[in-house]
């Protein structure tokens, strides 16, 4: 019986790796393996370019050693100056700043330095030198919390061009009761300490309030009044206190208001205000995560057994004196005055959450990321009020590493113990629910990602090509702050792929970071003229001097528009550069392998066997001229290659040698005038195989060749079957 034909055209080989199906179930467009392709919104796969450093790269005054710890972060509207940022880099225990106005980006260390040890938590047990910062702008001024430290915030005169480092100082109103409240119903004739305190802290204090009390003691026998009416009860008409009069009223068991006394939150020395010898409480542990929202800062992550939950948020800011104010303006024990103002500071206690790591504000809501769980807090109509809002749980998943959060232009995506998650929101009620990006697509590739590689995890969104990147590094590495292997997550087409930069053979460069830089991706970009400090260049005429620049690391939509961090080999000093290298080589010598394998292929049945007479690949031309000269010879700029290679019935080798599928039908002869011109007439490469082997299923691989390029467009696979088992 003669062959039957059948065709199958595979034109968006894009969907990505996905390890989460069988070999009968695959999907079709993923990748059963793959690594160092770039997936492109039109249906093309390309390999990804080489790792290395921007033009005229320069290298910073700084060393990053081998067990020092990289971070980064922003610091928008510098000084109050809108569109001024600084990328805020923190190597060990100091923090540096680049005007990411300035091109080359590398070259934009600006003099100002933050040296974090100058605020070293005494008591914390934990370094400035080890633990990575967090970081908030709001009014021109960055926060900058870590457990580690106190937190702090930096402020920039433009005029100036000076920066100042200045110590928030938290203060909060005491509403802990330090004595027995369930007696506080009646009197107490040898009051302790705490109940001493209490009754001050109550209101019976100052001048009004400790004249009462004394005329109450002196009324009951120095007994102590029961905290079940303020003391103001007892007034008369005449405004003077009578104890007589106060005793009349009847409370009950009814609990009165407290808060009178202000104290510093991480060391309430009760002593000092109310006269008495009580002990100081302190608080060792300090906040790790600070996030601005509502027009106020929000503070979290305490590590300790009294305030692990705690949530402290500032007064509405409007200058920065308010940033460590959270508390209740007016005296809750005031007769006249004691009301809850909506712009009042306060605390917010999750007594559930354990370890928060994250705090997040999208829209109206701010989310709480513990290990334990995720947590919303809500202003009851849309606006957070110090006197509305409401706390709600909204997953049981939580957060492993605060570094593998990014914001995906407004949807969370994290990495958890158990997967990577993001956020839906239901847009009516604007109730949100977790889901597992990798259960169904990459779960047994995250599993595999060693748990100390996934605690080191760097995260940065890029925001012009919608694409999320997560790197770590690989296993075994010595050096902290290195970064090696990356998963990108494309949102528009919602594909998981893997990168992996490869290392020169000795002294090599690495990548200890990444950061997003919108300017990127735009072929010219007017910059300001500034100084080495970051002023703007005036003219005498009062106008900015402006420079029309190409970006060095100009991107399409189809390349990252993100900037590595760059250890240099040599130096260990900090550079920065990309994706950028056209030899397809990490650092220009380093080769990597860029490949994939289509899923499993049955060409219709599941019984018969088959064999594959012709396969046709179609590339794109991405030769773009020569290089050389008549005598030495021309070499095609940007060439191509790429090898494919036919697996039969599951197996794990292939059936022959790989095939060059990048085939030109001839090659053009270079204009030795225009040496720009590659003069190939096609844009498209269309190249037909013959495949050898037959069995009941077939597998492709796609791999690249050392130095070249490739853009797979598609494929169209003609198999014929056998009409026999």
């Amino acid at each position: 019986m003669p062959q039957q034909l059948t065709q199958k055209p595979v034109t968006t080989f894009i969907k990505g790796l996905v390890t989460e199906a069988g070999e009968l179930t695959f999907p079709p467009d993923a990748s059963v393996d793959e690594s160092n392709c770039d997936l492109r919104r039109d249906g093309s796969r390309r390999r990804r370019k080489g790792a290395d450093r921007e033009t005229n790269a320069a290298l910073s005054t700084f060393t990053v050693g081998d067990t020092d710890i990289v971070h980064t972060g922003m610091w928008s509207n510098v000084g109050g100056r809108s569109g001024l940022e600084y990328l805020v880099v923190q190597k060990g225990p100091t923090l540096y700043f680049y005007n990411k106005a300035t091109a080359p980006y590398s070259d934009a260390l600006l003099a100002h330095t933050v040296s974090l040890g100058t605020y070293q938590a005494t008591g914390s047990g934990l370094s400035v030198t080890d633990v990575k910062c967090q970081f908030a702008s709001i009014e021109g001024a960055l926060v900058v919390a870590s457990s580690a430290m106190d937190t702090i915030y930096v402020t920039r005169d433009n005029a100036a061009g000076t920066i100042a480092v200045t110590e928030v100082s938290f203060r909060v109103r005491d509403f802990d009761w330090q004595g027995d409240i369930s007696e506080y119903d009646t009197g107490d004739a040898s009051p302790s300490v705490n109940r001493q305190y209490d009754t001050q802290n109550a209101g019976w204090v100052g001048t009004k309030g400790a004249a009462a009390l004394v005329t109450y003691k002196a009324a009951n026998s120095t007994e102590h009044p029961p905290l079940n009416l303020p003391w103001y009860s007892g007034k008369t008409a005449a405004g003077a206190f009578d104890a007589a009069e106060w005793a009349e009223l009847y409370a009950g068991s009814t609990l009165i208001g407290n808060g009178h006394f202000i104290l510093d939150f991480f060391n309430k020395d009760r002593a000092t205000p109310s006269g008495l010898a009580i002990t100081t409480e302190t608080e060792n542990s300090r906040f790790n995560s600070v996030q601005a929202f509502g027009g106020r800062i929000f503070y979290a992550g305490l590590q300790s057994s009294d305030n692990a939950g705690t949530i402290m948020f500032s007064r509405l800011v409007e200058s920065l004196s308010d940033l460590g104010e959270c508390l209740q303006r007016n005296d809750p024990t005031s007769e006249v005055l004691s009301d809850l103002l909506d712009t009042d500071g306060g605390t917010i206690k999750i007594a559930e959450a354990i370890g928060i790591k994250k705090l997040y504000a999208i829209g109206s809501m701010l989310m709480v990321f513990a290990e334990n769980g995720v947590w919303s807090i809500n202003g009851v109509d849309g606006v957070f009020r110090a006197s509305e809002y409401s706390v709600k749980k909204i997953s049981d998943v939580g957060i492993a590493s605060p570094e593998s959060f990014l914001d995906a232009d407004g949807t969370p995506i994290w990495w958890s113990n158990y997967g990577i998650h993001t956020m839906t929101f239901e847009p009516a009620s604007g109730n949100a629910k977790e889901q597992n990006l990798s259960l169904p697509t990459i779960q047994t590739f995250w599993d595999d990602i060693p748990t100390d590689s996934k605690l080191k995890v760097k995260s940065v969104y890029d925001k012009i090509n919608k694409r999320a990147y997560w790197a770590w590094p690989s296993t075994g590495e010595t050096v902290e702050s290195k970064v090696n292997e990356i998963l990108v997550l494309d949102i528009a087409i919602q594909a998981f792929y893997p990168w992996t930069i490869s290392d020169e053979i000795s002294a090599t460069d690495c990548v200890v970071g990444l950061a997003f830089y919108k300017g990127i991706g735009a072929d010219a970009a007017e910059l300001n003229v500034v100084t080495s400090v970051g002023d703007e260049v005036i003219t005498s005429a009062g106008d900015d001097v402006i420079s029309t620049q190409l970006s060095n690391l100009s991107t399409g939509t189809s390349s990252p528009s993100i900037v590595l961090l760059i250890r240099d080999g040599a130096t260990n000093k900090l550079t920065m550069g990309g994706l950028v290298n056209n030899s397809f080589l990490d650092w220009d010598s380093a080769d990597y392998s860029s490949y994939a394998e289509a899923g499993y292929e049955f060409m219709g049945d599941m019984v018969l066997k088959k064999s594959a007479p012709y396969l046709t690949t179609y590339m794109r031309v991405t030769e773009t001229g020569w290089t050389g000269s008549e005598a030495l010879g021309y070499s095609p700029i940007n060439e191509s290659s790429c090898k494919v290679s036919a697996y039969w019935d599951f197996k794990s080798t292939p059936s022959s040698t790989a095939q060059e599928a990048y085939r030109l039908k001839y090659m053009p002869i270079p204009d030795e005038n225009d040496l720009t011109t590659f003069g190939y007439p096609e844009d498209v490469v269309t190249t037909r195989l013959k495949l050898r082997g037959s069995g009941r299923s077939v597998r492709l691989r796609f791999e690249s060749t050392e130095g070249k390029d490739f853009t797979l467009l598609g494929y169209s696979l003609i198999g014929g079957v056998n009409g026999r088992f």
